[in-house]
């Protein structure tokens, strides 16, 4: 975390990668040989564009016979309701025709389905990232063919720690924003989205989403890194505050803490003055400057010199 008094506004940075706001995998409902795929990966495509489709043929043939089994069965449903009629057959053989002509009626909405359900169009405007079949392969229904990205907006994705998790508030946010490595002298605004409510096993931090707009000048895709910063309010008094899980001690007695040189990314052990700690951290009286990075996760794993990366 970088230091800052309380009170004032905190500035915290975090190494995050990009994700498309929804992922889609596209299947047929229905089985059959892949006749057509026109769709490229890295393509972007418009909302009803045609992304795949099978050999109608077997759906074509399926549906002219259901339209002929419906046909057959109203001729054969009046020809019974005239007989009875007149008297000449039971009612119970007319029920059945009846029965029938309904269940052709419904073979045929089957077919029409069927028929629509072999040709795949997308749902939204949105990336090809991947198709996992070329033409002519015969498709089983449920057999995903293309994976889609909704990419109108961007999902920013990091960890933040324990503590942010338990003491922040997306409505203490003055400003967040993202900014690249390709674009060293752009940033783009970003808004609080949603988090996982587990902690990771290992670093026992939490993943935050934010989103942002697509920006038409950048051509940004899921999986690329970003650095994301987040500037708050606090209420505090001034006071230089520090989570517990940064402070160690030392042979001393004396509490300790590891500042980080972005520099050389290297850390050094560096000896702190403390005051009674409070709900929302551990006051530093002296020690520490505001602006100094310091770690506060996985701090008794490190060693005096020792080469790190903020994770």
């Amino acid at each position: 975390m970088t230091v800052a008094l309380q009170g004032e506004d905190n500035l915290n940075e975090f190494p995050a990668r990009i994700e498309a706001l929804q992922t889609v995998d596209l299947s047929f409902e229905v089985g059959g040989p892949l006749a057509r795929l026109p769709v490229k990966e890295g393509e972007a495509i418009t909302e009803g564009t045609v992304i795949a489709a099978l050999d109608p043929k077997t759906f074509e043939l399926a549906l002219q016979e259901a339209e002929v089994q419906l046909r057959l069965a109203a001729q054969d449903l009046n020809r019974k309701r005239k007989v009875l009629a007149e008297n000449g057959i039971a009612k119970s053989i007319v029920e059945d025709a009846l029965s029938n002509y309904e269940l052709q009626r419904v073979r045929l909405a089957k077919a029409r389905e069927s028929l629509s359900d072999a040709t795949i169009r997308a749902p939204f405007d949105a990336y090809v990232a991947r198709r996992y079949f070329d033409q002519f392969v015969n498709i089983r229904p449920g057999e995903s063919v293309v994976r889609l990205l909704d990419l109108t907006r961007l999902q920013v994705v990091f960890n933040v720690p324990e503590r942010l998790a338990a003491t922040g508030n997306p409505a203490e946010i003055q400003r967040a924003w993202v900014e690249f490595p390709f674009a060293p002298d752009e940033s783009f605004e970003m808004t609080y989205y949603e988090n996982r409510g587990e902690a990771a096993a290992v670093a026992q931090t939490y993943e935050v989403s934010f989103l942002m707009n697509n920006p038409a000048a950048w051509n940004i895709l899921p999986g690329m890194t970003a650095t994301a910063r987040i500037r708050t309010r606090s209420d505090g008094n001034g006071q230089l505050l520090v989570p517990a899980s940064a402070l160690l001690p030392a042979a001393d007695s004396s509490l300790t803490v590891w500042v980080y040189d972005d520099a050389t990314q290297t850390v050094a052990q560096r000896q702190v003055v403390t005051s009674a700690p409070q709900k929302s951290g551990v006051p530093v009286t002296s020690g520490l400057e505001p602006g100094e990075q310091i770690v506060v996760t996985g701090a008794s794993q490190l060693q005096a010199g020792m080469k790190i990366r903020p994770l």
